[in-house]
């Protein structure tokens, strides 16, 4: 039973279960904080290959960061909220722009706010994913644990940018093979979420255990 076959079908059934888990807490929007916090605590323990049970461990996370979550979640669906109105904004000035009257923004001042919007959107998700995985492991107030994650940002950018470029995977194959929607669709509801965090997880996990280390 302890064969690296049956520790990865394993770790496998672990991932579908916290990643339906974690889908139905994001549900309500409002709590969808505390449950890819719940989604870190339980994968950054797998890739340390430590024994938890996942469903408890999950649940005690989700309940203990559930109210400090919603102070740095609210925010950032604001923000959410923002740039999608700006994009829509953008998007029908930009075809105003190329209607025959020629009214709207020039192209160029259409591309400088949407390169804007992008690169804020960058640094918010840049922050958030070590945000998430701080809540989770250690005892802070808000304020210090966005100031941490935004020194660990900079301070880990390469690190940083790998976490970007693998939660940008999916919409990258959806962009490329619109056919490949369904099956990917499927693989996002059953083990999407929960592997990306996986993934964030072992790329985060030497700088991670350091702080924690550091903490004890």
């Amino acid at each position: 039973l302890d064969s690296p076959f049956y520790r990865a079908w394993s770790s496998a059934a672990d991932l579908v279960v916290v990643n339906i888990l974690t889908l139905l807490a994001c549900l309500p929007v409002l709590t969808a904080g505390a449950a890819l916090t719940a989604c870190a605590r339980v994968t950054m323990e797998m890739a340390r290959e430590e024994d938890s049970y996942t469903v408890r461990t999950w649940w005690r996370s989700f309940r203990g960061n559930l109210a400090q979550s919603l102070v740095w979640w609210l925010p950032v669906l604001v923000l959410g909220a923002l740039a999608g109105a700006m994009n829509l904004w953008l998007g029908q000035a930009e075809i105003a722009g190329a209607s025959a009257d020629g009214a709207g923004l020039s192209p160029t001042l259409l591309a400088v706010m949407r390169g804007l919007v992008m690169a804020g959107g960058l640094i918010v998700v840049g922050v958030l994913v070590w945000l998430v995985p701080l809540v989770a492991f250690f005892e802070n107030t808000v304020g210090s644990h966005v100031a941490n994650a935004a020194r660990l940002a900079v301070g880990h950018l390469g690190r940083t940018v790998v976490c970007l470029v693998l939660l940008a995977v999916p919409t990258a194959v959806l962009a490329l093979l619109p056919v490949s929607r369904l099956a990917l669709g499927w693989f996002m509801v059953l083990l999407g979420v929960a592997f990306l965090g996986y993934l964030v997880a072992l790329v985060q996990r030497r700088v991670i255990d350091a702080l924690r280390e550091a903490a004890c």
